[in-house]
């Protein structure tokens, strides 16, 4: 129908007096003596509309919204709730045609496992690699690179000093480092999953984390291209003893509706935070009755207190809270659990919130961007909104919220200190002009901007940063490298103090002490092809920048690795990267290309590193048994880690010992 259709519909629309009479009435009753004016002169077309949705829309009648002071909640910390399934049918249906979230209702994350376990005979002969770990474990051992200490990350490998747990395979391996024999490994079921899983190590627990999918049993013929309610995703927490290394027991399993952002481990104390998407195109295209309540809620197992039956438990919409204007129709929700006691899962829900996270021991801060774009005045805004939760005993409560301009990179682009929330963005407000700026914010505990940094490298966005202490690095990038140190020591007054340039760019900053940085990055080159200038990579870069004297940064070493092609998970994942300072040891796995994209070698890189030499190349490690092998996808190293003075190489298919002084390969176990 269009415009003139419309109109015409509702002039041909016979409205008695009676109840003109009655609607005014109601207007008039519900208005403010200051909206009366406004209120005759749109009259009849207010009536009319009336009279069109009472035909076109069923006779269902929905339980007001409350009205929110957006103000008071920010001043609060207290979010307004669901309430009920009317309401949030209302809320969904109003922000269908600005959401810009697309997905099934109900695509969640979740998974079951059957738990294999092969105890593997222990050869009382084998030759111990490492004598520190042959009857204890020794304290000299790698840990998973995390942001913030004391706040653990999970990540596909993990090592107590005398065994190597490793996820390879859809299945969790234990290997005793000394003797390099399998002692026994847990299966994930494949029906389902989704193939990515990460772990934590405490103690003698190990704590999987995973995703799979699951069809309803009622729903499991169902078919509806725009209605999947029948298919749910979950993020999972499996729980082993492993006391017993040869033989791990399943102790609990905790199954979340979402699919999976992130987690985290404070203590004892896991965090677990995932999505749970919601269609809201179909509230708008659909009226409340034929939708199933059901499908709308947040659904959770935990074996602690429902045993094995799936999605066991409900969050109720009494118990959603939801953001004011909010944009993002999916829930975000957060299980907060001890694994050490058998007391409940916490599960929080919130209508609303983002998917970009950083954690503190104390407090969970997550971000989502929005843009806005208003054709009248040609004016595009970005802004990136800060949800604050406090983190204690195994809870996670919501505390404030605040707003930047521009969007965060990733986690690194955040960080806490004294109180005060640091974050790095790049504003791409101007991008119409092709402009965009590049900022830092302090806020303070309640999410109040009060110190900042803007417009610096315009043209260029952030590729990282780094927060170490009073001082943030960060990299921008578009044709050269801009190292900006920025002073933090007064957080009411940010403060440029030194800018590097150099080609090439640093994807991930690593601190070497109080007054050195490692960049590690991508090394670039203007080429012609024609038609003007363009910059492409040529291959990988390390450096190492003294900043002692912040207002004159220097690149002090710097090493180029194989050329264009030449990839490492570092760019993209900092838990790839193993460093010592103790040891001068710097490692990572590396894909070596050369002579237009010709692999010629993968495995791992060992760098020594130190103050006086630089970056001395020790050797490569590579899994592959011969040189054509290496374009085998399972011989690709995914991690290297060290014991005492030996470094294991893993991949899918083996595990390989490595003496870190002579680079002499000491034994290997195969992976299956």
């Amino acid at each position: 129908m269009n415009k003139k259709e419309y109109i015409d519909a509702i002039n041909e629309i016979e409205i008695s007096e009676e109840k003109k009479n009655e609607t005014l009435n109601k207007i008039k009753n519900k208005q403010t003596t200051k909206t009366h004016k406004k209120i005759l002169p749109i009259a009849t077309l207010a009536i009319a509309c009336a009279v069109i949705i009472a035909i076109i829309l069923p006779t269902h009648t929905l339980a007001p919204i409350t009205e929110i002071n957006y103000k008071e909640v920010e001043k609060s910390g207290e979010l307004p709730k669901v309430e009920n399934f009317e309401n949030l049918y209302a809320m969904l249906k109003k922000n269908a045609n600005k959401d810009r979230t697309y997905g099934f209702l109900g695509a969640t994350n979740g998974a079951i496992t059957d738990m294999v376990v092969e105890e593997k005979s222990v050869d009382s002969n084998a030759q111990s690699i490492n004598s520190t770990a042959d009857s204890s474990r020794t304290s000299d051992y790698s840990k998973t690179n995390i942001q913030v200490e004391g706040v653990d990350e999970a990540d596909i490998v993990k090592t107590d000093g005398k065994y190597i747990y490793y996820l390879a395979n859809n299945k969790l391996t234990i290997t005793d480092a000394s003797s390099m024999q399998l002692l026994s490994s847990i299966k994930i079921n494949e029906n389902n999953y989704y193939g990515s899983s990460e772990m934590f190590l405490k103690d003698n627990k190990v704590v999987l984390v995973y995703t799979f999918g699951r069809y309803t049993e009622e729903n499991r013929e169902v078919r509806d291209d725009y209605y999947y309610s029948s298919y749910k995703t979950f993020t999972v927490a499996k729980i082993y003893n492993i006391q017993d290394r040869t033989n791990p027991k399943e102790e609990r399993t905790v199954e979340l509706e979402g699919s999976y952002i992130d987690s985290r481990m404070i203590g004892n104390n896991l965090y677990l935070i995932s999505n749970k998407y919601l269609n809201s195109w179909i509230c708008r295209d659909r009226n409340i009755d034929e939708l199933k309540e059901d499908d709308f809620k947040t659904t959770y197992t935990d074996t602690a207190i429902t045993g094995i039956l799936p999605g066991g438990c409900v969050v109720d919409f009494d118990d959603v809270y939801y953001i004011p204007e909010f944009e993002d129709t999916s829930y975000l929700n957060i299980a907060a659990l001890d694994i050490t006691k058998d007391n409940p899962v916490n599960v929080e829900s919130y209508l609303g919130a983002g998917n970009q996270i950083y954690a503190s021991n104390d407090n969970l801060y997550v971000t989502r961007t929005k843009g806005d774009y208003s054709r009248v005045l040609n004016i595009y805004k970005q802004e990136t909104e800060i949800y604050k939760f406090a983190l204690k005993d195994g809870a996670c409560v919501f505390k404030k919220t605040g707003t930047v301009p521009g969007s965060v990179l990733n986690q690194f682009s955040m960080d806490e200190k004294d109180g005060y929330f640091r974050i790095a963005t790049t504003d791409n407000s101007n991008w119409m002009n092709s402009e965009q700026d590049n900022n830092l914010y302090v806020l303070n505990e309640n999410l109040e901007v009060v110190g900042k940094v803007e417009g610096l490298a315009k043209g260029e966005r952030i590729y990282s940063v780094r927060f170490m202490g009073n001082r943030a690095y960060m990299v921008t990038f578009v044709q050269t490298d801009p190292l900006f140190v920025i002073d933090l020591s007064n957080p009411t007054n940010p403060t440029v103090l030194g800018e590097l340039k150099i080609p090439g760019y640093s994807k991930y900053l690593h601190p070497y002490d109080d007054t050195h940085l490692i960049g590690i990055g991508e090394d670039t080159k203007i080429v012609n092809y024609g038609y003007g200038d363009v910059v492409t990579t040529d291959g990988m870069k390390m450096a190492l920048f003294d900043v002692t004297d912040p207002k004159s940064p220097k690149e002090m070493y710097v090493v180029k690795i194989g050329e264009k092609g030449t990839y490492s998970e570092i760019l993209n994942n900092h838990k790839a990267l193993l460093f010592s300072k103790e040891k001068n040891l710097i490692a990572f796995p590396v894909s070596i290309t050369e002579n237009d994209y010709n692999v010629t070698f993968q495995g791992a890189v060992v760098y020594g590193l130190s103050l006086e030499k630089g970056f001395e190349l020790r050797g490569k490690i590579t899994n592959s048994a011969t040189d054509y092998d290496r374009y085998y996808y399972k011989n690709a190293v995914e991690r290297i880690i060290y014991i005492g003075d030996t470094l294991y190489t893993l991949s899918n298919n083996l595990i390989k010992a490595t003496a870190i002084e002579t680079m002499e390969t000491l034994g290997s176990v195969e992976i299956k």
